[in-house]
This record gives structure tokens, sequence and C-alpha cells, in this order.
């Protein structure tokens, strides 16, 4: 389920710069969806964001890399816009040379401090963040 507690965001991940608010979603790939509860491969976390001040925390990476994008990431609550990239590259690698407004975006786990890799892509003051956290 999506939360919209971005503290608990900020509590999680080492984020560049402080939140107005956020809507994000931790989950595993393949999905749980009942029966015997199997391997999983990647656990991958997409938030929607609001920086309290400004997006160049977020999008100020290289934009030269290909990041895989795993097939659930296009969750229904994301804006249309950001739901879209996910859903067009869902299960293969996003060219951020390609997708406007998308960089790397690298981040670190709090309570591990191991540094966690993805993407950012930002639209009218509003980021979508793409980590894979393994």
């Amino acid at each position: 389920m999506a939360s919209d507690d971005a503290k608990a965001l900020q509590q999680l991940v080492d984020l560049s710069a402080d939140l107005k608010s956020a809507r994000w979603e931790m989950f595993g790939t393949p999905e749980y969806e009942g029966g015997v509860p199997g391997h999983t491969d990647y656990m991958t976390l997409v938030a929607e964001i609001e920086p309290l001040t400004n997006t160049e925390s977020f999008t100020s990476g290289t934009n030269d890399k290909k990041i895989y994008v795993v097939p659930e990431a296009a969750r229904p609550w994301l804006s249309s816009h950001f739901r879209s990239i996910l859903e067009k590259n869902k299960n293969a690698n996003l060219d951020l040379a390609a997708a406007v407004g998308c960089h790397v975006y690298d981040a670190k786990i709090k309570k591990s401090g191991r540094k966690i890799s993805g993407f950012s892509c930002e639209k009218s003051g509003t980021v979508l963040l793409y980590l894979s956290l393994f």
C-alpha cells in the first residue's frame, strides 16, 4: 500500500532535500499475490515527491545511463506523466538520455548506510523517485 508519510520515507532513505509532501511505496518483484510466497528478485521504492524548496538536488545527476525498470513499477497512484514513463519502460532499461527531465539518483539507506541507486524525473516541481533497494 502507498504511504503519504513523508517523514517515514525520510527515516528510511537519506534523501538530498527536505520534503513538502510524498507518496511512496516499497514492493517486491515478483509481487506476492496469494498462495505460496516465492523468492523476491528485486525490492523497489517508487515515490512521487514535492521537495520543500527546489528540485535541483534530485535532478543534478548525469543522464548517461540505462536503468532497469521492474514490471510492477507503474503504480496506480502515480500521476499520469510519471506512470506513463514507468509503464512504457517496464521490464526494460530506461535510457535516461532519451527521457526528458530524468537523471541518475543515488541515495543511502539510513539504518545500514548502504548505497542504493536509481533515477529521478522532474515535471512541474514534482519528482518521481525510482530506487532499487536490492
